[in-house]
């Protein structure tokens, strides 16, 4: 009878998890399509890697029993931004430009076109344009950032600074 019950148990927190992960897809697909595609910077590349992390998170459910989802938007975005990094891996760390005609996209002097925002933003380190991207661009907290890349909340606060002062630099120098 417990062999029965437990089994039972594995299914309802299965469906759970399964449950989660669909309504979280539901409700930020186009968050997700975005942090993808600050990674790939390609629409289908971005597709691919989105794919990619649904198979993982459901193979996760699969071959985890018992897994117990505290936080599933924490746990998939870990999931997601592991993929880019696969992805980013497999590309040779090269990122795909697009081409622009600058001079009919940019702004007056001297703000700056969100592109080349991006662009500038693509010259920091890895952590540091993760934490960038998903603070102010996405709108996560420095605590749910913490979480998803596995990171203490002052080491976050630190990259966050250091990278704001280096944007700040780059900015300044013009060397963009």
């Amino acid at each position: 009878m417990r062999k029965i019950f437990n089994q039972f148990q594995k299914r309802r927190q299965r469906k759970r998890a399964i449950n989660q992960l669909e309504e979280l897809v539901r409700t930020q697909s186009s968050k997700m399509y975005r942090i993808a595609l600050s990674y790939t910077h390609s629409p289908q590349d971005t597709l691919d890697v989105l794919q990619t992390s649904f198979n993982k998170a459901l193979k996760a459910i699969d071959q985890q029993p018992n897994l117990v989802i505290n936080d599933p938007a924490a746990w998939y975005y870990r999931i997601l931004i592991n993929s880019c990094r696969d992805f980013w891996r497999m590309q040779q760390h090269q990122p795909i430009k697009a081409n622009f005609d600058l001079e009919k996209m940019m702004l007056p002097t001297p703000q700056i076109a969100s592109f080349e925002l991006r662009e500038i933003i693509d010259l920091l380190d890895s952590p540091a344009k993760e934490i960038i991207i998903l603070k102010f661009f996405e709108g996560f907290t420095l605590q749910e950032i913490g979480t998803i890349l596995n990171l203490n909340v002052n080491t976050v606060k630190t990259k966050m600074y250091r990278a704001l002062n280096e944007l700040r630099r780059i900015l300044e120098k013009g060397g963009y």
